[in-house]
Order: C-alpha cells, then sequence, then structure tokens
C-alpha cells in the first residue's frame, strides 16, 4: 500500500499515517462480523454481529463488497474470497430473475421486501461490480451489465440528464419524484465505471449530472443545495417538513452532502476529459458547499460535532451527528488542501479527526458510533447498530492513497509500488 508522509509532515495535523492505517485495519476487522454464511453482508448491531432482525440489504452488499475489495488491492487484508461472496449474494440473492435489477431489500429466507427498486441501489451495485471488474472476478462482467443496462433503461432521464429515483418492482409505475441523493451517488459510481472500464458514457453523465446539481440548483440557492425536486425538476422546499428525520429523504438540506458533493466534483475534475464544457465551476463551488456546511453544520448548538440537517435559513432541523456526516467531512477537507494547498481546510481536518477521535470512535466496542444525541452521547433514534463501515473506512484510506477521481483509481495505482 501507497502511503505519504505530507500528513505527518505539514505540521498541521497529527492524523497521519500511523493513526489512519490502524483505524483503517481496526474496522476491517469489525467490518468481517457482517458476513454471512452463503448470504453475502448482514446488516451489523452495535457489536459487529450480523442482527437477524434486521433484512438483507443491497446497498450493504454493495458497500461491503467496495470496501473488501479496496482493502484487497491495498493488501491491507486478503479479502478477494469476500468480494466474491458479496457478488454471488447479488447474483444469486438480491437480482429479480423476473423483472430485472436489483431489489432493494430481502427477508433472511430470501423473500423481497418493498414495493420499489430504487435507483440508489442500483448506484451501489454499479459501484461493486465496478471493483469486482477491477479485480478480474468471474461475476462481475454480468452483474455490471445487469446494473448499468437497468440505469440505462430505467433511471437515466435523457432529458434533464439526472437519475430518476424509483420504480415499482416490474418497473410498470415510475414515481414522480426526484432526489438529489441519487444523482449523487451516480457521480461516484459512474466515475468509477469510467475509471474501470474507459466507457465514456459514464465519464459524459458524471459531469452532466454534477453541472445541474451544483453550478445550477446549488449555486442559484447560494450553496443550501436542494435534495427534492418534483418530475420536472422543479425544487421541493418543503417535501417531509411533517417528517424532517426521514433516513433518506430528511426536510431541508443535508450537511453531509455539501461535503460529500465537495470532494465528489474535485475528483470528478482529475477525470476532465478534452471534450468536456468547461469545468472551471468546480473549486468555486466545491468551496463554497464546503463553507456552508462548516458555517451551518459545524458547532452550531453549544457543542462540537455536525448537525444532521438544517433549514432554508440556516437553523438546525435535526440536530443529531451522524457519522458518516464526520466522514466526508474530513474527506472533503482533505481534498480541498491537496488541490489547493490551502492550509485552513488542513486544520479543519485536524479538528474534525479530533472530534471523531474523541466521541465518534467506539472505544469499547468497535467501529464508530454511527449516531450520536446533541450532548454527543451514543444514540439510535434514527440508525440503530453499526450497519456497514462505508463512509468511515474510505475517510481512514482517502489520506494515504494517491487522489485520483475514484477510489478504485486510487487504490488501483498503488499497484506494483
Amino acid at each position: 500500500m501507497l502511503t505519504s508522509n505530507e500528513l505527518d509532515s505539514s505540521g498541521l495535523t497529527s492524523y497521519g499515517e500511523k493513526f489512519l492505517l490502524a483505524q483503517a485495519n481496526a474496522l476491517l476487522e469489525f467490518g468481517e462480523g457482517s458476513v454471512m454464511p452463503g448470504a453475502g453482508f448482514g446488516y451489523m448491531d452495535l457489536h459487529g454481529v450480523v442482527d437477524l432482525s434486521m433484512p438483507r440489504q443491497v446497498y450493504i452488499q454493495a458497500r461491503m463488497i467496495e470496501i473488501f475489495g479496496l482493502a484487497d488491492i491495498l493488501k491491507l487484508s486478503d479479502s478477494k474470497h469476500l468480494v466474491t461472496h458479496g457478488l454471488r449474494a447479488l447474483k444469486n440473492n438480491f437480482h429479480d430473475k423476473e423483472h430485472g435489477g436489483f431489489f432493494s431489500a430481502i427477508t433472511l429466507q430470501g423473500v423481497p421486501i418493498g414495493e420499489n427498486k430504487l435507483a440508489y441501489d442500483h448506484d451501489f451495485v454499479i459501484l461493486a461490480s465496478a471493483t469486482g471488474l477491477a479485480m478480474k472476478d468471474p461475476l462481475a462482467q454480468e452483474i455490471f451489465s445487469e446494473a448499468t443496462g437497468i440505469i440505462d433503461k430505467y433511471y437515466w432521464d435523457e432529458e434533464f440528464n439526472m437519475v430518476r429515483d424509483q420504480w415499482d418492482l416490474s418497473f410498470k409505475h415510475l414515481d414522480s419524484y426526484r432526489g438529489i441523493n441519487a444523482s449523487m451517488h451516480a457521480v461516484e459510481s459512474f466515475t468509477a465505471a469510467f475509471d474501470v472500464t474507459g466507457d465514456m458514457r459514464f465519464h459524459d453523465r458524471a459531469v452532466s449530472i454534477a453541472t445541474r446539481a451544483i453550478n445550477q440548483f446549488a449555486r442559484s440557492n447560494n450553496w443550501f443545495l436542494p435534495e427534492h425536486f418534483s418530475e420536472n425538476w422543479e425544487i421541493l422546499t418543503e417535501f417531509n417538513a411533517d417528517n424532517p428525520a426521514d433516513q433518506f429523504k430528511p426536510y431541508g438540506v443535508t450537511i453531509g452532502h455539501l461535503f460529500e458533493w465537495s470532494r465528489l466534483i474535485l475528483q470528478l475534475q482529475l477525470q476532465k476529459q478534452p471534450h468536456d464544457p468547461s469545468l472551471e465551476w468546480v473549486i468555486e463551488s466545491a468551496k463554497g458547499l464546503y463553507q456552508t456546511g462548516k458555517t451551518h453544520g459545524w458547532n452550531v448548538d453549544g457543542a462540537p460535532g455536525f448537525v444532521y440537517t438544517i433549514d432554508w435559513q440556516g437553523v438546525p432541523v435535526v440536530r443529531s451527528r451522524m457519522q458518516w456526516v464526520a466522514a466526508e467531512a474530513v474527506m472533503a477537507a482533505y481534498t480541498l488542501w491537496k488541490i489547493t494547498g490551502e492550509s485552513e481546510y488542513l486544520k479543519d481536518y485536524d479538528m474534525w479527526w479530533a472530534y471523531i477521535d474523541e466521541h465518534v470512535l467506539d472505544q469499547q466496542l468497535g467501529s464508530w458510533h454511527h449516531e450520536l444525541d446533541t450532548n454527543n452521547q451514543p444514540s439510535e433514534s434514527m440508525w440503530p447498530g453499526k450497519p456497514d463501515i462505508y463512509h468511515s473506512f474510505n475517510a481512514c484510506i482517502m489520506p494515504l492513497l494517491p487522489l485520483k477521481s475514484s477510489f478504485i483509481a486510487s487504490a488501483l495505482s498503488t499497484r506494483g509500488k
């Protein structure tokens, strides 16, 4: 694994190579508890044991495939067999052999749960199978072709160059809701797909999504990124105002997505192609999103940590602290520092890792607390257990790798070094 002493030699942070490697390895050890013999990966409880009361969810399968794939490429663990294990579950348990695509969740007995198929889930299946392709796993191509074909046929909106959100199980009824979250993770999966396959349509789609979502929607709203839209991509400012703490569609502005988009568009710029439209807007936009997340999200209610959501005036709505938000904040800070060289971002990186170190790391049971209350005490009001290690593991390895347009590209660039 290629590591860098840039952080250690900067004099601006205590959270360098030794700390990050130790945390990454600890997370991998914890994550191995998600393995279900013959059945992919399960939803982990606070102790890192599969919670048999929870359904098996396709996005968790896909996330764990990506993590164990990266870990194997980087020689952090001998986990190639776990990639195959997860891909086999996607093919045999989650793939809808009648209508195509992948079920969002199934019971422990393999019975599909829910009435919809989500673009969000298919984004992660693409990410997982692209990782499998990079590792030359024999199951990966079939799954990748299925997931990308379903995106092409049902989810890609040629008129708006964005991703539709959800269909019913048989792909007969398209829901009118459009969400920025599915398009954000499409940028993530499409950049990885391009890095692995070289298929230009993935890159072009990622650029078109990012341009509309950030250079249009976010910019025109002073970097308060709208999350919810109508079928014509008209902003729904009051969506879920009566259910503000929805797990995947919370009301208002989601602080963690400001940081996540900041990082993703900076990475996308690293993939720039000669035919691309101008991407000169990217650095300004990344800084705008980042500063909005920091100003309105960090330490705003009398206690350290990031609130989860804010309203359109910047007032906190859901004040719980989610581990993934802190993970995305440190990745955005690191990426901005690497690209701009401005020391303020590395100072933020250090401050936020110090917060994670003190409050988010579970020193007794392992992994990260997935949710803290307003007093930074463990909570399960929105996220029971510790379902996966996706955001946290990525936050640990990103500063140890060459900065590329995707995690898989960064990992592959270390081979032979």
